[in-house]
């Protein structure tokens, strides 16, 4: 079966669809994670595998620099994928992030070369029941959380920008980096593009409004009403307002967001490696339990 290359949003909702179709508690992947990564789709190299009869896309795969291969396959394509990636990525450094349940495409790593490495970070896949043991979020005076509003589309921008500058990472790592005083690329067009598309819901992008009415904290869901299982991607503080609680009430906020919408099930994935453990702690702070991690693969 041969891969043609992407062309565009049909063809993201398309390697959704799969996503949602195969998704288990094992999986790599949730929808919400393509929708979150929409803006950086149209600077990678994309390759689809579709089944003409089903109509259907059946396999994708992409490389991110310098020549990392993240893919959604079945056993009997794993091998069409490697070999995609093995052509269009001949002489570079080829690296493949797999889930470590996934024992099928371990084998075929293997099988072509590759081994793990322990030099890379690594994320946890984390699970919480979406039951009543979910407690109800608590602020400081004067702070609310609420879902974002038509016309704040800019400000929730700012507040994302605000809570992931590089340099504010770099001093929540152990021991600190020095990652620069640049921004995050979230402009507004970046988000509005984010927004507009499918499974974005404005009821489950939440944000903490300020005594003074700025927004300073945001929680976003992403709901596979199929699975009735969502993903919590991501949560941010303006620093300015750090330390006091927000990140986990607004995550509360959004979890709660999310059983109110139908989910049974959240879903988050945070860096698993001890050099930047702050955002896995906020999650066991509310409830995730550590249920798997990636591994890379490198050639």
């Amino acid at each position: 079966m041969k891969p043609r290359s992407y062309f565009g949003p049909d063809d993201l909702a398309a390697m959704q669809r799969l996503v949602q179709r195969s998704w288990t508690t094992d999986s790599h992947w949730h929808l919400g994670d393509l929708g979150w990564q929409r803006p950086s789709m149209a600077d990678r190299r994309i390759a689809l595998w579709e089944d003409d009869e089903a109509g259907q896309v059946v396999a994708w795969a992409w490389i991110s620099a310098p020549a990392r291969l993240e893919m959604q396959a079945p056993a009997g394509l794993t091998g069409d994928v490697l070999a995609w990636f093995d052509q269009e990525a001949a002489g570079e450094q080829q690296t493949v992030t797999v889930v470590e349940t996934d024992a099928a495409l371990v084998e075929e790593l293997s099988a072509a070369g590759y081994r793990p490495v322990d030099d890379e970070p690594f994320f946890r896949h984390c699970l919480r029941d979406l039951d009543d043991s979910l407690p109800a979020p608590r602020l400081p005076g004067g702070y609310l959380v609420r879902a974002v509003r038509p016309g704040e589309l800019a400000a929730r921008a700012a507040v994302h920008r605000a809570a992931w500058r590089p340099g504010r990472l770099g001093e929540m790592q152990v021991p600190p980096v020095d990652l620069g005083d640049g921004e995050s690329g979230m402009t507004t067009k970046r988000y509005a593009d984010i927004v507009s598309h499918w499974p974005y819901r404005s009821d489950l992008d939440l944000v903490v409004e300020a005594p003074d009415g700025r927004l300073v904290g945001t929680a976003l869901g992403w709901l596979d009403e199929v699975n009735r299982v969502a993903l919590l991607e991501p949560v941010g503080v303006d620093p300015e307002h750090g330390r006091r609680g927000l990140g986990v009430a607004v995550s509360l906020a959004c979890l709660h967001a999310m059983r109110d919408a139908g989910a049974t099930q959240a879903v988050v994935c945070p860096r698993g490696d001890d050099a930047y453990p702050v955002p896995r702690r906020l999650y066991h702070a509310v409830g995730f339990r550590d249920a798997g991690r990636t591994v890379t693969y490198r050639r």
